[in-house]
């Protein structure tokens, strides 16, 4: 009877034991998720319009009243009254006056973060239109897009949403690295780092407090290029 009382005993210590690392490791993990889930109550980046140098091709540039458009993080610019969508073919990014700037991932615009040996780190902040699509009645309801002109503009009805709770939003990193937008992902990134720094940059892999979709985290990879 002792014997079996001992072995029982044995048994939820490993049970405990399983149940602390597992914490260890997951706690994080936890904590990183919910600090992702941000909200707002406004489609846009900025509570107002802002004064910003529109950067072209050649060292060209336009001023505007511009702002982000949190729907997918694209330009956006008074015209006449109007809040119209910009067409950013020919755009390579916007300065506002805050000194907060923004560079083209493809056909979205990503928050400058940080900058080393002329290579970004940007986020593009857009809202989670699966998150919000779950908490309604789903299907696209962001209720306030007309197309105007299918090639150039759309035009954007409403900009607030009573919801206290507000749109929920996500964010994406990526690198500019040559002039071009890479994924922050470990299959595209360690295309460029260097080989002396492979080693470490697979020991920094497997650390677990380390994350893909933290700035901080990413910050560290400038080191690596």
């Amino acid at each position: 009877m002792a014997h079996i009382d001992m072995k029982n005993h044995f048994s939820l210590l490993r049970r405990l034991t399983l149940a602390v690392i597992l914490l260890g490791i997951f706690t994080p993990l936890l904590a990183q998720q919910n600090q992702e889930i941000r909200r707002t109550n406004s489609v846009f980046a900025f509570p107002e319009f802002r004064k910003a140098k529109i950067l072209q091709p050649f060292g060209r540039s336009v001023t505007a009243e511009a702002n982000i458009l949190l729907r997918n993080s694209t330009l956006c610019y008074m015209d006449s009254g109007k809040v119209m969508q910009a067409y950013v073919r020919n755009i390579l990014g916007v300065e506002f006056d805050d000194s907060t700037r923004y560079l083209k991932v493809d056909s979205v615009m990503g928050r400058v973060l940080a900058e080393k040996d002329w290579k970004s780190l940007v986020v593009v902040t857009s809202i989670d239109k699966r998150r919000y699509d779950a908490e309604t009645t789903g299907g696209d309801n962001l209720p306030y897009f007309e197309i105007s002109d299918l090639n150039v503009f759309l035009e954007i009805n409403g900009d607030q949403r009573d919801d206290a709770r507000g749109y929920p939003l996500k964010d994406e990193y990526y690198f500019i690295i040559d002039g071009m937008p890479v994924r922050a992902n470990e299959k595209n990134i360690k295309k460029y780092v260097r080989p002396e720094m492979k080693k470490a940059f697979n020991n920094l892999m497997h650390d677990k407090f380390w994350s893909w979709k933290d700035a901080a985290s990413l910050m560290e990879l400038f080191a690596f290029f």
